[in-house]
């Protein structure tokens, strides 16, 4: 996903979990270990005003804005790498690409597919 952003901005707006819900509009809730992602940071987040799930972070990385968390519904896990980049100067109007890879159940993976892309639009404009 691109959009206008800056890449430090966009990082900004992933690093503090209170502001998730101001660009995720699927998120009704977040409630964080650390008020900024670390490795380990723990906590839930609440979808959609029913879904309810656990989440541990991975790993974090400001140098290339990039972090891993581990999301669980039940019996349900699903794995997400976020990453964002600068658009290349000269071949597209600056800002940001965002983007993630998710591993899970495909049925969930496909559920929650047209949420993300949403959330990231969002995330870097």
């Amino acid at each position: 996903m691109h959009g206008p952003a800056s890449p430090d901005v966009a990082w900004e707006r992933y690093l503090h979990p209170e502001r998730w819900i101001t660009w995720a509009p699927h998120l009704n809730s977040v409630a964080a270990s650390t008020p900024v992602l670390q490795r380990g940071t723990t906590g839930t987040v609440t979808a959609l005003g029913v879904v309810t799930a656990r989440f541990q972070v991975l790993s974090v990385d400001p140098e290339s804005r990039s972090w891993s968390w581990v999301v669980r519904v039940g019996p349900v896990e699903l794995v997400l790498h976020h990453s964002l980049r600068a658009r290349a100067a000269g071949r597209a109007a600056p800002g940001t690409t965002a983007g993630i890879t998710m591993t899970g159940p495909w049925p969930v993976l496909m559920a929650y597919r047209p949420l993300m892309r949403r959330a990231l639009r969002r995330l870097v404009h």
